[in-house]
Formats: structure tokens, C-alpha cells, sequence
């Protein structure tokens, strides 16, 4: 979606010109981007602050009207002149209470949408991880000057996860953790770095699809599956990231149907994510992908949001079937009646960490 299209799409919305899917789908996506979700409101105080110049200047020029009125010299007995003067007087009161109390409505509109704005927004984070401030290791620098496919000695911008969704190098990642990226690496557990290209973005989903730029890049056969129906409340789940420089494994389960304000596209999940863990996959205990991991509530532990695997099968439905082979994903997974630890094992070569470069 480009500037244009985004600012005429947000001029329907706050017109009212959305239909109610339109409306559903563009609320998702000012709630998980928080960029669209500012210049929403920007644009909405921008048209308040037209409307409100607009009323100004109508305002005076009812206040010229009455002033030139007031100035027209007539001929009346004597006390009439200063009944006039009280006529003029009271208008003009009238008139400067009534430009007082729009500019005070103004302020107070102003300021209750900043508050409900920085509310908002302090409820809601995306769990891209910064890594501008992170100091690595000298075997890590070791291993950037020797391996050909790391990316560049300096640590990047930002950080996620993505995982793998084919054999030939076709990865899927959370949208804001790749938005504005001059340059994308993926990282696996081992060390290893492999340059990257988004190939596929979905604005209202939050997701991305990547592909290594490596054509003969290939990976063992895929050990998980697509879960296509919904999963119950109560399920148990797990999740593996790199909130830090090596592999992260969590466990939790499905507390909520729906996600963030409750938009269903997502799954509620208490579970423990941080910076890193954008993008992640969420299986179940068969080892089914079952979600996406995008965000968390800041204000309360433990709880965080995935996008449903339903949303990432109708996304990889649009990619060319010529380059991506949608078998690899309809396998019977191989991580069904293992343990918790083997089905990790298995799991961690298909995870990798993303780096982004601005």
C-alpha cells in the first residue's frame, strides 16, 4: 500500500465511506501498525483543525457583519443611540464568548485525543527487537569475517524471527518487523546468515513472506503443518524465537479466541515473548502451526497475540504456484507424539533470527 493509496484509504475510513468489512479490516490494521494508527489520528486532527479555521473565519466574518451594522450611523431620538451601543456591545460579548468557548472545545478535544492516543498505544507493542546497541561476541565477529553469507560486522536496526514455509528458502515473518527495510538477513541457530528479500507483504494480517536470495538454498522436509481450523480455548502451545542471540523456547496456552481489542484475527496467548520474538511460530501439541507471534500487552506479563494460521494459508494461496511449493506444508507433521524436547530439537533448524537493515 503506498502513501497515496494509504491517505485516500484513511479519508474513507474517517468519512465513513468503509463498508463494514472494510472498516473491520482497517481497524485491525491501525491496531497493529502503530504508524498507520498515528497518521490516522494526525490526519483526523488535520481535518478537525480545517473545520475548525473554517468556523474561525465564518465566526469572523459574522463578527464584521455585526460591526459594520453597528457602525451605521441613524438618525433616532437621543436615548436611542445608547441602547444601540448596549445592542452592539452585547453582540460583540456574544461573539467573543462564543470564539472562547470554540477555542476552549478545540484544546479540550485536542487533548482528550492525545490522551486516549498515548492510552491506546501503551496497551498494545509489536516485539521487534533493537539491536543497534547490542555488542556481540568475538566469535560471532569471527564468524561474520569468515562466512560469506553474514550480513555486515554492524548489528543492524531491528530483529525478529521468521520461520520456514517451503524447502526452497520461502520464510514468513511479521510485516513491522521487515517494514522499511533496505536490507534483510536471516540467521540460523548455527551461526549461519543467508541474504533475504520480502517477496510478499499483508498490511492488515501483519505478515510478510521472504525468500532467501540464494536460488539453491534448501532445507530438510519441513517436520510441522498448517492447522487450517481453529483452535480451542485452553490448547496448549508453544513458541521458539530469538529474543536474543540464540534460540528461545516457550510454552504457554490459548487464553482468548481473539486478540488485541478483540480482532479476530488473532489468537489471545499466555505465553512469555520479548523483543525478538516477532514472527515466531506457535504450534500446538501435534505440532501444527497454529499462529503467528506479533505483539504482547505491555501492561500486563505473560500476555501476547498471534495471528491465525488461517490468515498465513490464504496469504500463501496468492503466491505464484510455480515458485512455491504449497506440499511443504501439507505433510503429516513429524513432531506429532513426540516429547517436548525432541519436537524442539527438531523444530530449531527451521526457526531463524531477522535482521534488518535501514
Amino acid at each position: 500500500m503506498n502513501d497515496i493509496h494509504l491517505i485516500q484509504e484513511i479519508e474513507r475510513y474517517l468519512d465513513g465511506e468503509m463498508s463494514a468489512p472494510e472498516k473491520e479490516a482497517f481497524e485491525s490494521l491501525r491496531r497493529r501498525d502503530s504508524a498507520i494508527d498515528r497518521q490516522v489520528t494526525e490526519h483526523r486532527l488535520l481535518l478537525q483543525q480545517l473545520r475548525a479555521n473554517g468556523m474561525r473565519k465564518d465566526l469572523l466574518r459574522r463578527m464584521e457583519a455585526i460591526h459594520a451594522k453597528a457602525e451605521v450611523p441613524v438618525i433616532t431620538p437621543a436615548k436611542t443611540p445608547v441602547v444601540q451601543m448596549r445592542n452592539r456591545r452585547t453582540w460583540l460579548n456574544v461573539a467573543a464568548a462564543a470564539s472562547i468557548a470554540l477555542i476552549t472545545s478545540l484544546a479540550t478535544m485536542a487533548i482528550m485525543q492525545n490522551n486516549a492516543k498515548r492510552s491506546y498505544t501503551s496497551k498494545y507493542e509489536d516485539v521487534r527487537r533493537v539491536l543497534n546497541n547490542i555488542q556481540r561476541s568475538q566469535n560471532a565477529l569471527i564468524r561474520d569475517i569468515n562466512s560469506k553469507n553474514n550480513p555486515p560486522l554492524n548489528p543492524g536496526t531491528y530483529g525478529g524471527t521468521c520461520f520456514a514455509i517451503s524447502r526452497n528458502g520461502y520464510m514468513v515473518t511479521n510485516y513491522h518487523v521487515i517494514a522499511g527495510a533496505d536490507s534483510i538477513y536471516i540467521q540460523n541457530n548455527k551461526g549461519e546468515a543467508f541474504k533475504a528479500v520480502s517477496i510478499f507483504e499483508d498490511v492488515s494480517s501483519d505478515l510478510a513472506v521472504l525468500r532467501v536470495a540464494d536460488s539453491g538454498f534448501r532445507t530438510s522436509p519441513l517436520p510441522y503443518s498448517l492447522k487450517l481450523h481453529p483452535s480451542r480455548l485452553g490448547q496448549e502451545v508453544f513458541s521458539m524465537g530469538f529474543p536474543r542471540d540464540e534460540i528461545v523456547f516457550g510454552m504457554g496456552y490459548i487464553s482468548a479466541q481473539t486478540g488485541f481489542n478483540g480482532d479476530t484475527l488473532a489468537y489471545q496467548v499466555s505465553i512469555p515473548v520479548n523483543p525478538g520474538n516477532s514472527g515466531a511460530p506457535l504450534l500446538d501439541n501435534s505440532g501444527e502451526v497454529i499462529g503467528i507471534i506479533t505483539g504482547k500487552q505491555s501492561s500486563s506479563d505473560g500476555i501476547a497475540f498471534a495471528v491465525k494460521s488461517g490468515h498465513l494459508k490464504r496469504l500463501l494461496d496468492e503466491l505464484p504456484k510455480e515458485k512455491f511449493n504449497r506440499k511443504d506444508l501439507k505433510q503429516k507433521s513429524q513432531l506429532n507424539g513426540l516429547n517436548r524436547v525432541d519436537q524442539a530439537k527438531k523444530l530449531e533448524e527451521f526457526v531463524y533470527m531477522v535482521k534488518v537493515y535501514n
